[in-house]
């Protein structure tokens, strides 16, 4: 198995924290790098004070790959509760109830050939700083300016002590609406070598779209696909019927 803690977020919130592209602007409006990373942060941030506890059906598709042909996969559905937690790294905890592996009833002791967890909450983040000492940031405009593509990539070799524990090759991009600021796609890619030693995933990507979860909409996940060739595992993920959970605590008076 293999966790996705690279980032801190589950989903962002439909707030209106739009970026200002460079079409967009008068030369007295001209937003800087470092200005259009924070826009992003703040927006990250922002979900954090209002993406509430979840649930959602999960269906998975686990492969076990060798020489680019599928020797082995299980496909899985069950029940995926996210549960805000605040000692989490992500802030919230993966709660699974399998139900059936390959439309068969699912067992305590069943195994998949590639199995990735806390992807749902830790899918999409970027530090609560800019930190152009470790990394290069790109925007570029795209679909006649409606969305935004923002590529974050490592400074190779920086002695700078707060960029050690960074891979040389690490690399994310998002697609980004212009007017609201809701990421709508997310790829990242670190070596399998840093993945194998870091619990990682060398290849990941997801899709978002909005979702109502009570009286607000939400971008959440709807797809996440996970590649890990030198483990020769891939995972591919669909998230469908979210909606709000709760915790209910019961006390039972003698």
């Amino acid at each position: 198995m293999k966790i996705l803690t690279s980032a801190f977020l589950l989903a962002i919130p439909l707030l209106v924290i739009p970026l200002l592209v460079m079409g967009q602007q008068t030369p007295g409006q001209q937003t800087t790098n470092e200005e259009q990373v924070r826009r992003v942060i703040a927006y990250a941030q922002a979900y954090r004070e209002h993406v509430p506890s979840l649930e959602c059906e999960e269906t998975m598709l686990s492969q076990r790959v060798k020489d680019g042909k599928v020797k082995r996969q299980v496909k899985i559905k069950a029940t995926l509760r996210e549960v805000r937690d605040k000692s989490e790294p992500g802030g919230f905890r993966d709660d699974y109830t399998f139900k059936s592996g390959d439309s068969r009833p699912a067992k305590p002791d069943s195994r998949t050939p590639y199995f990735v967890y806390n992807v749902f909450a830790n899918s999409l983040g970027i530090g609560d700083n800019p930190r152009p000492t470790c990394f290069d940031y790109r925007f570029a405009t795209l679909d006649d300016g409606r969305t935004v593509q923002f590529n974050i990539d490592a400074k190779p070799g920086v002695r700078d002590p707060s960029c050690t524990k960074i891979p040389d090759d690490y690399h994310k991009m998002m697609l980004i609406d212009t007017a609201s600021g809701a990421v709508r796609h997310i790829e990242r890619r670190v070596s399998p070598e840093f993945a194998d030693k870091n619990l990682e995933i060398p290849y990941v990507a997801i899709d978002y779209a909005p979702q109502r979860l009570g009286e607000e909409t939400f971008w959440l996940p709807t797809r996440f696909e996970a590649i890990d060739l030198h483990q020769q595992g891939r995972m591919i993920a669909t998230y469908s019927n979210c909606h709000r959970y709760t915790v209910v605590t019961k006390i039972v008076i003698p």
